[in-house]
């Protein structure tokens, strides 16, 4: 193969690398861009000021106000997990974990391969209540 070809391909192969490469660009960006919130892979992540019992708490006060149907709720002082069902039957769990004395890791998964605006909706929802 010549030296022109050569590039040409390269050049070519780069460009059709370029779409697959700017969605990881992208959510590294929003998720450096919004203080620890990050979206990837269908699950929403986010590191919350409270208790794993309070973020539960807030997590059901959020599903009802949102008129999401509580399926389960569960707490210790180390995890929690919330599951609930929308109109649409779309499954929902909220999964939390405790980060020290006074932080969580909360996950949130809306269906199969998630729902990153209601999965928003739901966190906002959940701060606003703790």
């Amino acid at each position: 193969m010549s030296s022109k070809t050569s590039r040409w391909v390269m050049l070519l192969a780069a460009v059709g690398m370029m779409p697959m490469l700017s969605g990881c660009l992208l959510a590294a960006a929003g998720a450096a861009g919004a203080v620890g919130v990050a979206y990837a892979k269908g699950d929403l992540t986010a590191t919350l000021e409270a208790n794993p019992q309070q973020v539960v708490d807030a997590t059901n006060e959020a599903f009802e106000q949102m008129d999401i149907v509580q399926v389960g709720s569960n707490a210790t002082a180390v995890d929690g997990q919330v599951t609930g069902r929308t109109a649409g039957d779309d499954r929902i769990v909220v999964n939390v974990k405790s980060e020290g004395a006074s932080a969580s890791r909360i996950s949130i998964r809306v269906g199969t391969f998630g729902d990153e605006t209601l999965s928003r909706q739901i966190l906002d929802k959940i701060k606003a209540n703790l």
